[in-house]
């Protein structure tokens, strides 16, 4: 999060910003997931540029998209279980 506290704003207005701040950052974090994704299931499963992905590059794509976000669904699942738990106490 940003520091906002040196910026003269009303609280409306401050919390406007720091939601668009934070909406930024979250879109950005997603683009660099997705980027990262495309660049590591692309360079595991295409072996070489054609006309179109073979019946296995197809399979070895759909297949290493489906771990990478189960993965990171598992992930955010159990950050979100410490932090339920860590509020909790």
């Amino acid at each position: 999060m940003s520091d906002l506290s040196d910026v003269n704003l009303d609280p409306a207005s401050r919390n406007e910003l720091q939601q668009f701040i934070e909406t930024e950052q979250a879109q950005s974090r997603v683009q660099t997931q997705v980027r990262d994704l495309t660049s590591m299931c692309w360079d595991k499963c295409v072996g070489s540029i054609s006309s179109g992905f073979s019946r296995g590059e197809y399979s070895c794509l759909a297949n290493c998209v489906d771990r990478f976000l189960d993965t990171s669904i598992y992930l955010v699942k159990k950050v979100e279980d410490r932090r339920a738990g860590i509020t909790g106490q």
